[in-house]
């Protein structure tokens, strides 16, 4: 298929490129380019997509497939596993139909997260699924449907445990509610961290207060959340670790001071140069699957330059996750494209006017 576009933007320039054409071979993107050097197409189905801009497929990465969303959201996290399968497959289609192509699954309730992933694997009905397993935190400090641990030790199993049962990542709980102080030592962590890039996999952070500070200087892959983030964090984190935002939540709360905070914090982010990727906590609280262009609005209003927030929702997220080419548009890469109508680096609104999403080359909205 080639398509002809009003442009293309990938969130690496300020500007879309125009009048572009995009031609899909064998679930690849074979040409990307101007249209007037387009090849030779004969014999080729062509989409006239002239009222729109091409993007890549987007990413999140701080996802909860198995949970609805609504006031009632912890306790839905605990629902029988065929209710939480059911529930991560209709998730994983509103994801796919809002132009999400893949996601980060930071946690569900016995690992259900992993099952899912297994379960969906290869289909063009849902994104590419990264699961971490099962929460790890502080015995009696995090939600008690987590995997508990006392020490250091405890903790560096509990990781090895997680890793062994299938999970592609690990998640930790460093701390509880938004301001609460850290329940892990950098000397706690460190060993858990080892023992998760031992293995080539990554360790993210649920940090909403102090725990940010311990996850940067323990070497964690990511802070998710991040609301608390100083300068000085911000600097510790700028050489390994991303923030993935989660502006939504403090949205669904409506908590006008918590969103304040996460904003600061993208800010003092960016200003010392971290890594900034989307997320959207779909599931792990009150936000419900397929809103993510609000989270990448949030990233507008705390001071990123729209094409800046395309990428922290793309390529930047893409990095995140450690899959080559996810939320890339480039030749060779897989054709998980979306179009959008508008140009999404003047008014990036235009990201919820999904038109078309293709995956793996093939048309699925």
């Amino acid at each position: 298929m080639l398509i002809r576009a009003a442009g293309s933007a990938d969130g690496r320039s300020a500007s879309a490129q125009r009048h572009v054409s995009l031609l899909i071979r064998a679930g690849r993107i074979a040409y990307l380019g101007p249209r007037d050097s387009e090849p030779d197409v004969r014999n080729t189905e062509i989409l006239d997509a002239s009222g729109a801009t091409i993007i890549p497929g987007l990413i999140d990465c701080h996802a909860h497939l198995t949970g609805p969303g609504g006031p009632d959201y912890l306790a839905r996290l605990q629902d029988p596993d065929a209710i939480l399968l059911a529930r991560a497959v209709e998730n994983a289609r509103i994801l796919v139909r809002t132009g999400v192509l893949a996601a980060r699954d930071v946690g569900a309730a016995r690992s259900m997260n992993v099952r899912a992933r297994d379960q969906l694997r290869g289909r063009r009905d849902a994104p590419l699924i990264l699961a971490a397993g099962t929460w790890i935190g502080r015995r009696g400090r995090y939600i008690p449907f987590a995997v508990q641990v006392d020490s250091a030790e405890e903790l560096r199993q509990a990781v090895v445990a997680q890793l062994d049962a299938g999970a592609d990542l690990v998640k930790v709980a460093l701390d509880g509610a938004t301001g609460s102080v850290a329940t892990f030592s950098v000397a706690e962590l460190r060993p858990a961290v080892e023992a998760a890039h031992a293995r080539g996999k990554r360790i993210a952070a649920h940090a909403q207060g102090l725990g940010s500070r311990v996850g940067a200087e323990a070497g964690f892959d990511s802070i998710d959340h991040g609301y608390l983030i100083d300068a000085d964090t911000a600097a510790r984190m700028s050489t390994r670790t991303a923030l993935v935002t989660t502006l939504s939540v403090p949205v669904a709360f409506n908590n006008a001071s918590e969103l304040e905070m996460g904003l600061a914090s993208v800010r003092a982010a960016r200003a010392a140069g971290v890594r900034i990727a989307t997320g959207t906590d779909f599931g792990g609280g009150p936000a419900r699957a397929g809103n993510f262009a609000q989270e990448v609005e949030l990233l507008v209003r705390a001071g990123l330059p729209p094409w800046e927030a395309l990428a922290s929702a793309s390529w930047i997220a893409g990095e995140v996750l450690g899959i080559p080419y996810a939320g890339t548009l480039a030749i060779g890469a897989p054709a998980d494209i979306v179009l959008v109508d508008g140009d999404p680096l003047s008014d990036v609104s235009a990201l919820r006017r999904i038109t078309a999403v293709f995956r793996d080359g093939e048309r699925v909205v």
